[in-house]
C-alpha cells in the first residue's frame, strides 16, 4: 500500500495546479459542491442520523451507485476496518467522485481530438467546408446518441435501485419431511431472511413486509439472520421490527454474519428483551400445542439452529444434542454453505438459509456475478440440493453491499410441510 501511495503522490506533484485553477476554477468549485452533496448523503445514511427518512435512503442509494466505481479504487488504498469503511474512505470517495468522472471525460475528449486532427492543403478550402458540415452532422448524431444512452442508463439505474428492491414477492414451496407427525402435516412456515434494516432499508418497508407475511397465516415464523446493516445503530430497531411478523405458534431465529459484525452481544440482548428465541447451536420443538423446550414423543418436530458459518460457529452436534434419531428435524442456518459440513450420521430433513440474496443481480445467460457463497451458483436461491438434505434458500427481504436488485426481487418464503413415509411418498 505504501508503494501505491508513493506512486499517487509522484503523479500529484507533476500536475501544474496553478494552470488548472486559472482555466477551470469555476468548474472545480461546482464539482466540489457536488462532492459535498454526495458526502452529506453518504454520512447521514451510513451513520443513521436522526433526520434520515425514506427520502434520505433513496438519496443514499443514488449516491452509493454514483460513487461505487471510485470507491472501489479508494478502498484499495483506504481499506475497510472490521467490515466498516473508515470516515476517511467515505470522505475521499464522495468528494473525489465528481473529479474522477471529470478526469475520465477529459481524457476521452483529448483522445477524440487527437484522432480528429487533419492537415488539409490550402487549395481544398471548399472541400474542407463541406467536410466540416458533414462533421457537424456526425457530431450532432454522436452527441444525441450519448445523450440518449445517458438517459437510458439513468432510467435503468433508477429502476434497479429504487423500484425493484421495493417489489416484494412471495415464494411458495411444499416440502416433504419423512416421519412428520400427522398432526403437523400442512404446517406453514414463514421463512424471513436478510431484512437488513439500515441505510438501504427503511422500517416502513419492513412493516409492509410483515403485513404481507401475516396475511399468509403462518403457523411459525423462522428468521435466518442479517437483520442489521452497516452500523450498530441499526441493532435495536432492526431486531425489534421482527416482532411484527406473527405466527400462530410463535417464532425462532439465528444470527447472521452482520449481527456479529455490528455486535453479537448487543443483538442477543435485544432478542432477549423482545422475547424472541435465539437458537444458535440449540433447539426447540414444535408440537401440536406450539413451541416447547421439551418434545412430546411421536408428536414433535425439532426446530434447530446453528451459528454463523463465516464466524466459524456452526455446530450441528450441539444443535441436535439429545434429539432422538426417529424425530424429524429442520435446521436454520444463515449461510447455506453450512449444509456442506453435514455428515451422513447427522440427520437433517430440511435446512432453511439466506445470505446469498440471490446475488441481487442476475444477468441473462450468465447468472449472478457474485452471491457470497463458496459454492458458486449452487445455493443462489429456491430449493437447492445439499449433500445430505434439501436447502431452501431465501433471496432476502432487504439489500446490502450495493443498492441494486436486477431480476432478483425481494421475497417472503412460505414453506408448507408434508408428511412422507420411508419411501418418500407424501402421506
Amino acid at each position: 500500500m505504501k508503494k501505491q501511495l508513493m506512486q499517487v503522490l509522484s503523479c500529484v506533484r507533476g500536475i501544474e495546479w496553478k494552470s488548472i485553477w486559472r482555466k477551470h476554477s469555476r468548474r472545480i468549485l461546482v464539482l466540489g459542491l457536488a462532492g459535498t452533496i454526495l458526502l452529506a448523503c453518504m454520512l447521514q445514511a451510513e451513520f443513521l442520523l436522526g433526520w434520515m427518512g425514506t427520502a434520505g435512503r433513496m438519496l443514499y442509494r443514488c449516491a452509493s451507485l454514483i460513487i461505487f466505481p471510485f470507491r472501489i479504487m479508494v478502498s484499495a488504498i483506504i481499506p475497510p476496518v472490521d467490515h466498516h469503511s473508515p470516515v476517511s474512505n467515505i470522505v475521499v470517495s464522495s468528494v473525489g467522485t465528481p473529479y474522477f468522472f471529470w478526469a475520465i471525460a477529459g481524457s476521452v475528449l483529448r483522445l477524440r481530438k487527437r484522432g480528429q486532427k487533419r492537415t488539409l492543403p490550402p487549395s481544398k478550402q471548399d472541400e474542407d467546408l463541406l467536410k466540416s458540415v458533414r462533421f457537424d452532422r456526425r457530431q450532432f448524431m454522436a452527441r444525441s446518441f450519448v445523450g440518449a444512452a445517458g438517459v437510458a442508463t439513468g432510467g435503468f439505474g433508477s429502476y434497479v435501485s429504487l423500484v425493484t428492491p421495493n417489489r416484494l414477492s412471495v415464494r411458495h414451496y411444499e416440502m416433504p419431511v419423512q416421519g412428520l407427525p400427522s398432526e403437523l402435516d400442512g404446517t406453514r412456515l414463514m421463512h424471513i431472511s436478510d431484512t437488513h434494516y439500515g441505510p438501504y432499508v427503511a422500517l416502513d418497508f419492513l412493516h409492509e413486509a410483515a403485513k404481507h407475511a401475516n396475511a399468509l397465516s403462518p403457523d411459525l415464523v423462522l428468521f435466518t439472520g442479517d437483520y442489521v446493516h452497516l452500523t450498530p445503530k441499526s441493532i435495536d430497531k432492526g431486531i425489534e421490527v421482527l416482532n411484527r411478523f406473527q405466527g400462530r405458534f410463535g417464532s425462532a431465529a439465528v444470527l447472521g454474519n452482520h449481527e456479529h459484525w455490528e455486535g453479537a452481544d448487543a443483538c442477543r440482548n435485544v432478542f432477549n428483551r423482545i422475547d424472541l428465541p435465539l437458537i444458535d447451536n440449540a433447539r426447540l420443538f414444535l408440537t401440536p400445542h406450539g413451541l416447547s423446550t421439551t418434545p412430546i414423543p411421536g408428536r414433535s418436530l425439532c426446530i434447530a439452529g446453528v451459528g454463523d458459518y463465516i464466524e466459524k460457529e456452526v455446530d450441528f452436534d450441539q444443535a441436535l444434542y439429545g434429539v432422538s434419531g426417529d424425530m424429524p428435524r429442520i435446521v436454520l442456518s444463515h449461510n447455506p454453505d453450512a449444509a456442506e459440513l453435514l455428515t451422513p450420521q447427522q440427520r437433517v430433513d430440511l435446512m432453511l438459509s439466506g445470505h446469498t440474496h440471490g446475488g441481487q443481480i442476475h444477468l441473462p445467460g450468465i447468472g449472478a456475478p457474485w452471491n457470497g457463497s463458496r459454492y458458486g451458483q449452487k445455493y443462489l436461491g429456491g430449493v437447492c440440493r445439499g449433500p445430505q438434505c434439501p436447502v431452501v434458500v431465501s433471496r432476502g427481504v432487504g439489500i446490502a453491499f450495493i443498492p441494486v436488485r436486477f431480476r432478483v426481487p425481494p421475497e417472503l418464503v412460505l414453506v408448507v410441510l408434508r408428511s412422507t413415509n420411508q419411501s418418500g411418498v407424501i402421506a
